[in-house]
């Protein structure tokens, strides 16, 4: 096992309260892709920047047909070990609470609380 791996194992059980902080790394063993990973989705596709999405119709739609395209996999996708885990964590009241960035529902799939979610909205 690596060693950051290692430390990573001895300050989880040493802590009484962990906050986490999650992004897309978290749900590609889901199957879903992640947008900023080697291979992608930035590698293919300039992304639709707030100010383009809200001045153009073009812009809209090529969002749109991206998200469309995108979807089969988020509704195919099931909450992984990491998902358990953290669930875990709240179960075993030692998570103080979840930030992500993550639009996939696979966190609260998993079964954590949305009181451990503040304002996150999610897909699902």
């Amino acid at each position: 096992m690596p060693q950051g791996l290692d430390k990573a194992r001895e300050l989880v059980a040493a802590a009484k309260k962990i906050l986490v902080f999650t992004g897309a790394g978290v749900s590609t063993g889901s199957g879903i892709p992640d947008y900023r990973g080697p291979d992608g989705e930035w590698t293919r596709r300039e992304p639709v920047l707030y100010q383009d999405f809200i001045s153009s119709t073009k812009a809209k739609q090529d969002y749109w047909r991206y998200k469309a395209a995108t979807f089969p996999a988020f509704r195919r996708a099931a909450p992984n070990a990491a998902h358990l885990a953290l669930a875990g964590l709240e179960k075993n009241g030692r998570l103080l609470a979840l930030v992500t960035q993550n639009i996939d529902g696979l966190h609260r799939a998993a079964g954590l609380g949305a009181d451990k979610m503040p304002n996150m909205i999610t897909a699902g």
